[in-house]
């Protein structure tokens, strides 16, 4: 891998995370506001969440196989940017509950075609430079944090339909980001490396970290669909509940830039145990201590932990389990089981346990619980990743 090339690219994938997860930003928080404004009730809010998060389990394999089958993954990123866009423009009307389904299911689906083959292409320039890699991560933190902030204003000032616009402007940098990166030759498939990934996807240690990750994202969902409303619940106006998840991924861009230095120095099941039991601790907080301003800012804290710690894990687990070859679709099908599967499952959960605000506690007792149950599989991973590449490659 020559300099010029990768030089070209940080900056370009600087910008394409910043206005990715900019646009997660307004969506993620906001969303149920948004949706309580249009008059859906919580069972309406976690369905369709639900039904929108589960259009992401075959979203990435499929725009992974088509990249791969291709050998343009940026290709397939625009692409999957431009149509997202195209089906977020139904947020635009208000027109119920079914145009919302549909214009979100476009959107979803479309917008998996971009996070597994960014993250390929960010490591491919990288030469898998884990350490670079957290540290470009963390501008996507960066997009997160100002546009969650800038959220609350306009939420606050303007009301809950000026979301559309503030997630439409960032789709277009987005789309313009994707644009100015250089072109690359990604690694190509063998006959061989095809086979061994179905073998790879059927050992124990694979499906143990799936199922870790599986059950870890189902306790997340509550927080995500509905923490916005929780915080209205409990008095905090849209400005204070704005700088709360502004704390949360200000912990988290501390986290990504310490994280290779961190797995270098610890056991990585210590690490991933110990992200999944902080999870559990923070959602037990949110149950019984979100009251207090204090204690509601100690559990935002801890995402530094139960997402970004746990996150680069994952994806150091995926790099170093997964050749080079198969890196693509190992992505892609962590980010499909996961956060569609298992974001989808917990969605509708808590639509079900949620009640209107009523069982609130309940929903988030019940998450802990979630994120109990899977500290207990992370503790059943080996101690380090490498250990995993030796005996697969033994194979």
């Amino acid at each position: 891998m020559s300099g010029l090339p990768t030089q070209h690219a940080v900056p370009a994938l600087v910008l394409a995370y910043f206005a990715y997860y900019g646009v997660l930003g307004i969506f993620i928080p906001y969303l149920g506001l948004f949706l309580d404004g249009r008059g859906l009730s919580s069972y309406d809010i976690g369905v369709l969440l639900a039904l929108v998060t589960a259009t992401r389990i075959v979203g990435p394999s499929l725009w992974a196989a088509v990249a791969e089958r291709q050998g343009r993954p940026l290709l397939i990123m625009r692409l999957g940017a431009v149509l997202a866009l195209f089906g977020w423009l139904s947020s635009f009307f208000d027109q119920g509950f079914w145009l919302l389904l549909l214009g979100f299911s476009i959107f979803s689906f479309f917008w998996t075609a971009i996070l597994p083959q960014l993250e390929v292409t960010t490591f491919h320039f990288l030469n898998d430079n884990t350490s670079r890699y957290s540290r470009i991560r963390s501008s996507g933190s960066v997009g997160y944090i100002v546009l969650v902030l800038i959220g609350g204003v306009l939420l606050q000032s303007l009301g809950t339909e000026s979301l559309p616009y503030g997630a439409a402007i960032l789709m277009l940098l987005l789309i313009g980001s994707l644009f100015l990166l250089p072109e690359l030759s990604p690694p190509t498939e063998s006959s061989s490396a095809r086979k061994g990934f179905g073998r790879l996807l059927s050992q124990p240690v694979f499906l143990c970290f799936m199922g870790a990750a599986f059950i870890l994202q189902m306790s997340f969902a509550p927080f995500y669909g509905f923490f916005t409303l929780y915080a209205r619940d409990l008095g905090y106006s849209g400005v204070a509940t704005g700088l709360f998840i502004s704390l949360a991924v200000l912990a988290e861009i501390v986290a990504f830039f310490w994280m290779g230095t961190l797995l270098k120095q610890r056991s990585y099941r210590l690490v991933l145990s110990c992200c999944y039991g902080l999870t559990m601790l923070r959602w037990l907080m949110l149950a019984y201590l979100a009251h207090s301003p204090f204690w509601l800012a100690v559990s935002m804290l801890m995402h530094a932990g139960s997402f970004a710690i746990a996150h680069s894990c994952a994806m150091h687990f995926i790099q170093h389990y997964f050749p080079k070859a198969l890196r693509s679709r190992g992505q892609a099908l962590y980010a499909g089981l996961i956060f569609g599967g298992g974001g989808a499952v917990g969605a509708y959960a808590a639509g079900i346990f949620w009640q209107d605000g009523a069982g609130s506690t309940q929903t988030f007792v019940i998450a802990a619980a979630t994120a109990g149950v899977a500290m207990l599989f992370a503790l059943c991973l080996p101690t380090q990743v490498h250990a995993v590449v030796s005996e697969r490659t033994a194979d």
